[in-house]
């Protein structure tokens, strides 16, 4: 890595590959691939502070981020099913009355 980062030095950050290849060959006498010094020149350069400016977007439909007003907006099942909501709700109630005061509460609205 080090024959790379001297060679960036004197070619300068934007140097290809091929060209730091040639540098290190002729001046180190060690034969490199171009794909070793790719993935070095990634390193120093974000070591640096200096990481690539073309960086790749992330491909797909950005995710739906699902927020508390559109749960509550969301419309009511036309059918007889309870919604998970109501059953979230129910199962908070008896985590906080217990059992005896959450069948308490369904005989007093009864």
């Amino acid at each position: 890595m080090e024959a790379v980062r001297q060679a960036m030095n004197v070619l300068g950050y934007e140097a290809s590959p091929a060209a730091i290849q040639q540098h290190i060959k002729d001046n180190f006498g060690v034969e490199m691939n171009t794909n070793m010094i790719s993935s070095y020149k990634s390193t120093i350069r974000e070591k640096a502070g200096m990481a690539s400016q073309r960086r790749k977007k992330k491909r797909g439909r950005p995710r739906k981020v699902a927020t508390a007003a559109s749960a509550a907006a969301a419309p009511a099942p036309a059918h007889d099913a309870v919604p998970w909501r109501d059953i979230r709700t129910i199962k908070d109630l008896a985590a906080r009355l217990g059992k005896k005061g959450l069948r308490d509460l369904v005989e007093l609205l009864e």
